[in-house]
Formats: C-alpha cells, structure tokens, sequence
C-alpha cells in the first residue's frame, strides 16, 4: 500500500503551501499543469494533490477514510492516470487514449463527489490528442479535476496551456536531495547531490548506475585525451563498447558536463551554475590544455554521436570513430 503525506514532500515548500490552500478553501483549478525538471518531484505532488481532493476529512489527505484506503491501494474508481505508451523509440500519448478517458470522465463519480484525473508526461500527446483533450477541459461539467505533469511545457499547444492554470516547480536544493538519498541508505550521497543538476530522480540513477565512477573515467579520459596512440583509443573503444547503448549515452552525458564546466571555468559566474563544481580546483588545471575552440568542437562531436546512437550502427565503430576525432580536434586545437 503506497501513502501519501505533504510532508513526505521534499523542497518547493511555497508551491506546496499553495496547493494545500487551494484544496482546502475548495479553489482547486478545474485544470493545472505541473511543469518543471524531470525528477523533482511533480508526480508525487500530483498525487497527493488528488488523494487530498477526493479525501472525506477535512484533514487532508486523512489516510484513513474509504477513499483515502483506495486511493492508496490503486483501487478508486473515481481516480484516473494516464501516461503514454512505453514504445522506446516513440512514446506518445495517443488520441484513443484521450478518448478513453473521455467516456471516464462523463460518468458520474462513485466513490467521491469528483473524478480526478492525472496526465504523466503530458507534452507527449501528439496534436490530436491535445486539442481532443482541450474539449474536454473547455466543457467542464464541474465534476472533475485534471493535473498534467510535464517537464516540456513548450511542447503543449498554446491553446491548452491558456486553459490551464500553470505551477512551476523549482530544482530541489543539494540538501533536500542528499536527504532524499539518505532515506534510501544511498552511499555517497552528499556528492552525487553536488552533480544532480536539482533533480532527486536524476541522483538516484547516478546513485544506481554508478555515476560517480562515470564521471571519474570521464575526467581521466579528457586529461589523457591529448596524449592518447591510435592503440590506445582502440583499446578504450573496445572496452567501453561492452556496454550498453544506455551507459555509454549516461558516458556522453558526463562528458558533455565536463566540457561545458571547462568553458566557464575561469569565469566569474556563480558556482550554482557549474555541473561539477566539486572538481573545480581540477578542472582549472585541466583548462588550460584546451583552447575554446577544441571544447566547442568536442561538443559538437559529442552532440553527434548521441544522434547516432539512435542508429543501428556497431556501438564498437562509433566509439572508435568519436574518439578518433575527439583527439583530432584536440591535437590540433589545443592551447
């Protein structure tokens, strides 16, 4: 049984603030989107923001009532989650589905005095879907609520998004996430905080796949980059190309913070603004073996390869190949 409590909630403390207010006052919009970084948070908000409308009490969410019971045993029937098909290659939000939960949303409630509906990751509804969905939300029957999570809210028409009222949600601090870490009895947790980029999902994937030991090797690479033979690109590519597609797309990632921390490095810019900045006494160091150039030029190899491994080109090939022309663009680029 899941439960759900505000308290629960780590960071965007005003946000909360408001949202409880609304749903106690009885002001909940008939349409909301939840928008900001992936991996703060939005959907554990989301639900507990619609367990708490369709709670009994008026301690809300109480956990006790009959709706807050079915609620967290994924059994109400007056709750509603859509999210898009989990196609790998195009996950979209289709207008059946929109159509669906249509018919749903017509119905009287059962169980409550409102249906409540949760749209995941709102701005993969194709166009269809979205204006499908915009009749609905522009004809309320005034017996249901909508939350539409999204981390893309460009990508929502405009016409949606004017029917909607908008919260943006913020990064989550180092120290939220490190405690959201620490609950999970997660090792390390105060650095992986510190490269997080603000978003406790995002820290629990490099916590799960080692992101610390990634960026390590990354680091390592860029030193030895300038100074690598032919043998030992082949060597790094073969070793690496016994991994996934999905580690060496994490690999890239690492990398590309690395590049864009060196080009601010000798700035004057806050250090919130760095991805790295635990490593900034090194990467100081390391700055001044590149000029400008070959970091941009690195960055566009890298922009490159990440389109690439959408192909079904050898991971081996393409491995060797970026390296290759990274340590081209190196030699003959470098301060």
């Amino acid at each position: 049984m899941t439960e759900f409590n505000w308290s629960d909630i780590l960071g965007n403390e005003e946000k909360i603030r408001q949202i409880r207010e609304m749903i106690n006052s009885q002001q909940f919009p008939n349409a909301v989107i939840f928008s900001g970084l992936e991996g703060i948070g939005k959907k554990k908000i989301a639900e507990t923001a619609a367990i708490s409308l369709l709670c009994e009490s008026d301690d809300k969410p109480c956990g006790h009532c009959p709706s807050c019971r079915a609620f967290m045993t994924a059994s109400h029937p007056d709750y509603y989650y859509m999210e898009p098909g989990r196609s790998k290659a195009n996950p979209m939000i289709k207008i059946d589905q929109v159509r669906a939960l249509q018919r749903e949303v017509s119905l009287m409630p059962v169980m409550s005095n409102l249906r409540m509906v949760i749209i995941d990751d709102s701005e993969l509804m194709n166009s269809a879907a979205q204006n499908c969905l915009l009749k609905t939300i522009e004809e309320p029957s005034g017996l249901s609520k909508f939350i539409l999570i999204t981390s893309n809210r460009s990508r929502l028409l405009m016409t949606l998004r004017s029917r909607c009222m908008i919260i943006n949600f913020e990064r989550l601090s180092e120290d939220n996430i490190k405690r959201g870490l620490e609950t999970k009895n997660i090792d390390n947790a105060t650095e992986i905080a510190v490269i997080s980029n603000g978003s406790l999902g995002q820290a629990f994937k490099l916590a799960e796949n080692d992101g610390l030991k990634i960026r390590e090797d990354v680091l390592n690479f860029v030193e030895l980059l300038s100074k690598m033979t032919i043998e030992d690109i082949f060597g790094k590519g073969q070793s690496m190309s016994t991994q996934t597609k999905e580690n060496f797309r994490d690999w890239i990632i690492h990398f590309q913070k690395i590049l864009r921390d060196l080009l601010i490095v000798n700035t004057d810019i806050d250090k919130g603004y760095y991805y790295n900045r635990d490593l900034r006494n090194k990467l100081l160091k390391l700055r001044s073996r590149f000029s400008d150039s070959a970091v941009f030029a690195m960055m566009q190899e890298a922009a490159e390869i990440q389109r690439r491994l959408n192909s079904n080109a050898n991971l081996e090939l393409l491995i060797e190949s970026f390296f290759i022309k990274l340590r081209r663009n190196t030699q003959s680029m470098s301060s």
